[in-house]
């Protein structure tokens, strides 16, 4: 779903495995949001934009989207995958990375770019 209305966007890119003790409650919610489910109940108290983080809404950015969580078979490892923009008005952006470091298992978890900005801001685990 495509929505180019008035209004800056800005790109989000995450990729990251998750680590082992990772709770249910987060797993469901990045579920909601790779399925783009708005109605989760996970969601609920959740930035409104969330559940289209991983959406192509603009023409603004490369016209692409992902959002998979996947689990390893072998080693049981959560991974997250995620590209997508969003009109960050609320600073919806930064509120999930900040949700989602706690989890990340490794240092790079991914960068966000407002449209007219030339270099990404990449985010990192807190040391």
């Amino acid at each position: 779903m495509r929505i180019d209305v008035m209004g800056m966007y800005t790109e989000i890119y995450v990729n990251v495995d998750l680590k082992e003790n990772t709770p249910q409650s987060v797993l469901d919610v990045l579920k909601a949001m790779c399925e783009k489910d708005g109605n989760a109940e996970c969601l609920k108290d959740k930035p409104t934009r969330w559940a289209y983080l991983f959406n192509n809404g603009s023409y603004y950015t490369p016209s692409t989207e992902v959002g998979i969580l996947s689990c390893d078979d072998i080693s049981k490892q959560w991974s997250l995958l995620g590209k997508g923009d969003i009109k960050n008005y609320q600073g919806e952006i930064e509120a999930f990375f900040e949700f989602i470091k706690p989890w990340c298992d490794g240092e790079f978890v991914g960068y966000f770019r407002y449209e007219e900005d030339r270099e990404p801001t990449l985010i990192y685990c807190d040391a």
